[in-house]
């Protein structure tokens, strides 16, 4: 798919007077935003098993059997072992409040064993299935679904052009509308910011499951300083 780039235009834009010593330059500086927009093509599923049983060896055995099952599912989708990773593993007793009253004091009732696992999805139109075999195969728990791209960093690159292309363009708008010539580049500077993270859409234990993926936006910020090679707009 190509990537559709939108140039965001001028987020600050000030004309900076010195009023400090004589040849100090006057400079003017712009900031300029660039995005790109593009779709997913890979997918991070958050999912786990949670079993319960009166005997801890018991839960656990149940729910190493399903795990088990859901990582043979996931390679016969094709998944790769380094796309598959635990994210929590716990065995917890399940308390039994107190009776009030000077009752029966707290008890273990029952045991919970908690096995998370991230699986990365790079085959985005097999995402639905792949919902489907691990629900099969015994997943009942499912946190969320986070879409990305195997590969941001061209399009990224292409929202740094962008940024730059739209301060350029302010700067030069400033200057001819106050009378004044542009000189060198004092200063360039990149607002780095996180990588773009979708938001998390919670997810049903269900058969066919529909996703929409939507679409991406990767962003970059630029401030650059120009001198100004007249001084009309500095202080007398």
């Amino acid at each position: 798919m190509k990537p559709i780039v939108l140039v965001l235009g001028l987020i600050l834009a000030a004309p900076v007077a010195t009023p400090a010593l004589a040849d100090d330059p006057a400079i003017l500086t712009v900031t300029g935003r660039g995005e790109v927009q593009a779709d997913p093509d890979m997918a991070t599923i958050s999912l786990g098993v949670v079993t319960r049983d009166a005997a801890a060896a018991d839960a656990l055995s149940r729910n190493s059997a399903r795990m088990a099952r859901i990582f043979e599912v996931l390679r016969g989708a094709g998944i790769a072992e380094a796309d598959m990773q635990t994210t929590r593993f716990d065995l917890a007793p399940v308390w039994q409040d107190a009776r009030e009253g000077g009752g029966d004091p707290a008890r273990i009732e029952a045991y919970r064993v908690t096995n998370a696992l991230a699986v990365i999805v790079r085959d985005i139109d097999a995402l639905g299935e792949v919902l489907d075999a691990v629900a099969e195969a015994g997943a009942n728990e499912f946190r969320g679904i986070s879409f990305g791209l195997q590969e941001p960093g061209p399009l990224t690159d292409e929202a740094r052009i962008a940024a730059v292309e739209a301060a350029q363009a302010r700067a030069t708008l400033y200057a001819e509308a106050a009378g004044v010539t542009l000189g060198d580049v004092l200063e360039l500077s990149e607002q780095t910011g996180p990588e773009p993270r979708p938001q998390m859409m919670e997810m049903a234990t269900r058969s066919a499951v529909p996703v929409a993926e939507g679409a991406l936006s990767l962003t970059a910020q630029v401030t650059i300083t120009y001198e100004i090679e007249n001084r009309s707009l500095s202080n007398d």
